[in-house]
């Protein structure tokens, strides 16, 4: 489809496009004259997204205001776009590395790709009134397309924001412990991807299905992979773990592992993401268990583990939960039969958990006959809006959100899967093999070298996550983006190693 079928001078000489309709998109008297006027009333830098790409006037005198300002031109159809791109201004601004023009079907992703709220800060809707007027029809779709795609991205530079300066510590400490407490991937999973891979997930549907890996018998079959948080409820049911996995960088995370079994002669391996807590893994390490860090997307760690020769795995969290990590991991390691448990992402029967997870301890400690734990889990359960799936099972937009990535993943890796009684059943159709390690190890010194003589544009991608933190903090969230890079780097450049 096309909603331009020419151009036509205006009275001042410039060329403007015309509609389908035969409405143009510019004024035919004076189009420079508008152009300026609505530039004008734009007082302040910001991420500029500008419906209607038209003869580019706009656009141009936009770039030219706010020289470094990214901006994106939105039109509905492709073809639209190659139909304007015959006017040599937007050949010529097409050739910026600021500006860019999407379509409708794309403009999802190339948000995603281009808006950065730690750099960029806000993000402002620029409306051509000719172009908004004709595509009136169009503007409810538009609305909730980027209304989605913005809400992605607003809840991924949340997360951002609050944790990114727990991870810089946490990916600082966890390298240095990384350089003398690394076990071997391959050492870990060899000869056992012949066995079904169980992921154990801590949902409430686990009371149920922990049955299929409780018997004895049959605990050979099975190389299971468990979450952090599902770690307790196995440890009290006398099931150990091949594999324990953790991503939370927050401090709370520790009680996962205060109360490690010892009486077991099989001990699970503790894979910590870099960015996952320090204290949790200093303690894990002191207890005398194996640990393997391991990256999943971190800037900041990506470019510790490759200035090193990339030593460490790394494996995929998805929108952040520690499940899809535990099923990259079997993946990665090459096993073609995968079960998950546990993996509710929603709240079954008015539970948050499965029995016997860290909180039960914590909950009933503070439980009285006026706060029942009871109570405590349903503040847990309600603390952000529920959905009601079934009249026992309700969810939240950040468990549905957990529940897409994950499916997303599978679809992605070709991996075709069913759910039935609650458990996933996965068949990987391609076979993964498994990576090499390198005789390289992590070395911390080794990446500060590097980062002391990289420059500005270097430097600045791996500081985003705690840029974010930076301008999300009333002390700093009004200062220059060039004094947060710089913050942020000193800040790192100041670790002592």
């Amino acid at each position: 489809m096309q909603i331009y079928k020419g151009f036509e001078a205006a009275k001042n000489g410039t060329q403007i496009p015309v509609f389908v309709s035969g409405r143009t998109m510019e004024s035919r008297y004076n189009p420079q004259r508008d152009a300026e006027n609505l530039c004008n009333s734009i007082n302040e830098e910001s991420f500029f997204l500008v419906l209607g790409i038209g003869s580019g006037l706009f656009i141009s005198l936009l770039t030219q205001k706010f020289p470094h300002a990214k901006i994106i031109g939105l039109e509905l159809y492709d073809e639209d776009i190659n139909f304007l791109m015959q006017q040599e201004l937007l050949q010529k601004l097409k050739t910026s590395p600021n500006i860019c023009f999407s379509n409708l079907d794309n403009i999802s992703d190339v948000l995603s790709q281009n808006y950065i709220p730690a750099k960029y800060g806000n993000l402002k809707i620029i409306e051509q009134r000719g172009w908004v007027n004709e595509n009136s029809a169009y503007i409810e779709t538009i609305n909730k397309t980027l209304q989605k795609a913005l809400g992605i991205i607003s809840a991924d530079y949340s997360v951002q924001a609050h944790f990114g300066k727990i991870w810089n510590s946490n990916i600082l400490n966890n390298a240095k412990l990384a350089e003398n407490s690394q076990t071997s991937f391959s050492k870990l999973i060899q000869g056992k991807t012949s066995k079904t891979a169980v992921i154990v997930a801590a949902g409430p549907t686990l009371d149920k299905t922990i049955n299929i890996i409780s018997v004895k018998s049959s605990r050979d079959n099975y190389f299971i992979i468990s979450t952090d948080t599902a770690a307790h409820s196995l440890f009290k049911r006398d099931i150990i773990p091949d594999v324990i996995i953790s991503i939370d960088g927050q401090s709370v995370s520790y009680n996962h592992f205060l109360q490690q079994n010892k009486k077991f002669k099989a001990k699970p391996v503790y894979a910590f993401d870099l960015c996952a807590n320090t204290s949790a893994a200093r303690h894990v390490i002191k207890s005398g268990f194996e640990v393997l860090f391991f990256t999943s997307g971190h800037p900041l760690a990506a470019a510790i583990n490759s200035s090193s020769g990339s030593p460490l795995q790394t494996f995929f969290s998805g929108a952040g939960t520690v499940t899809i990590t535990a099923v990259d991991f079997a993946v990665s390691a090459g096993f073609s039969k995968i079960l998950i448990l546990g993996a509710d992402f929603a709240y079954s029967d008015g539970k948050a958990y499965t029995n016997g997870t860290y909180l039960d301890t914590l909950y009933n400690k503070t439980s009285s006959r006026i706060t029942e734990s009871e109570q405590t889990f349903s503040k847990l359960m309600f603390r952000t809006e529920l959905k009601t799936i079934s009249q026992n099972i309700k969810t939240t937009s950040v468990l549905e959100a957990y529940k897409l990535s994950l499916e997303k993943y599978m679809s992605q890796k070709n991996i075709t899967f069913t759910k039935e009684d609650d458990i996933y059943n996965l068949n990987v159709n391609q076979k993964q093999i498994p990576p090499v390690e390198t005789e390289s190890s992590i070395s911390l010194s080794t990446f500060m070298n590097k980062l002391k003589v990289s420059t500005p544009e270097e430097s600045e991608v791996l500081l985003l996550p705690y840029i974010a933190w930076l301008r999300n903090n009333k002390t700093y969230k009004n200062l220059p983006y060039s004094n947060l890079v710089k913050l942020a780097l000193d800040s790192i450049i100041s670790y002592n190693i």
